[in-house]
């Protein structure tokens, strides 16, 4: 299956929730038994006084120092994750951060090299492989004519006298004719 590359980067499929109401942010729940309870018996309100330090906290929780997002049943509000310092001042090239086409272009690369790595690596194994039976070929050659001819199957009787007094004053000779072997 032939991979495509194409210039416009991939989006994901995207969908919309449509699913009627959103209770997310719904905050008329009804209360608890016990804060019924003490509702009846105390007759407080819904809306109680609150003292200076609740005031001041309060406040400070409502303007949060961070983007938020609503949707936390809790009515705590979601905390976006914050990036490093080092991820935004450097391009993500920088940081070794590749694309997909860029992934898949070093991929067919590294396949095509591997490739002709794999052939060369086959043409002198088979250039060895031939070498190998050229020689084996000349060395079965060159035995198969010895045998014809019968050339190397006996010594020959030296008859040059020349040759024989140096033979005989050789320490090899001495050697030999000592212990009888000529």
């Amino acid at each position: 299956m032939p991979i495509k590359i194409t210039e416009e980067e991939w989006i994901p499929a995207q969908e919309k929730f449509e699913s009627g109401e959103d209770y997310r942010s719904f905050t008329d729940a009804r209360a608890s038994r016990k804060r019924a309870r003490q509702i009846e018996e105390n007759g407080l309100e819904e809306e109680e006084e609150v003292d200076e330090h609740e005031m001041m906290r309060l406040r400070k929780a409502q303007r949060p120092t961070y983007k938020q997002v609503v949707g936390k049943a809790s009515g705590r509000a979601w905390k976006l994750p914050a990036e490093r310092a080092s991820m935004v001042m450097k391009p993500a090239t920088s940081r070794g951060i590749k694309t997909w086409d860029q992934r898949m272009k070093e991929k067919a690369e590294k396949k095509a090299f591997q490739a002709m790595k794999q052939e060369a690596a086959d043409a002198a194994r088979a250039k060895r492989k031939e070498e190998h039976e050229r020689r084996a070929k000349k060395k079965q050659q060159k035995e198969e004519n010895r045998q014809r001819t019968g050339e190397g199957l006996y010594k020959p009787e030296i008859t040059n006298a020349r040759t024989i007094a140096k033979r005989a004053k050789s320490k090899e000779f001495k050697k030999q004719k000592a212990l009888k072997m000529v």
